[in-house]
């Protein structure tokens, strides 16, 4: 049984400004960086609140996590998409 994998790169609904930003990451790295074609996929799932929930625990102080524990879980779940970064 095949896993069903999300066409990161040429997919989404991303606008001409989000498509230059990879343009010109690929240009300067050789490659597309996993966090940017996640982010940019779909824009309108990132809005303001999603990102400050997301970004919470890890960036604001008085988290419940400590820095080492988000990175774990950051590890983790990296393992888990088979992402080498």
């Amino acid at each position: 049984e095949s896993a069903m994998r999300i066409d990161l790169e040429g997919g989404g609904r991303r606008p001409w400004y989000l498509k230059l930003v990879m343009f010109v990451a690929k240009r300067a790295l050789g490659f597309l960086p996993p966090p940017i074609l996640a982010v940019t996929y779909r824009p309108a799932l990132m809005r303001p609140e999603l990102r400050r929930y997301v970004l919470r625990g890890v960036s604001s102080r008085g988290a419940s996590w400590s820095k080492g524990e988000a990175e774990l879980f950051a590890a983790f779940v990296s393992n888990l998409n088979t992402c080498h970064f």
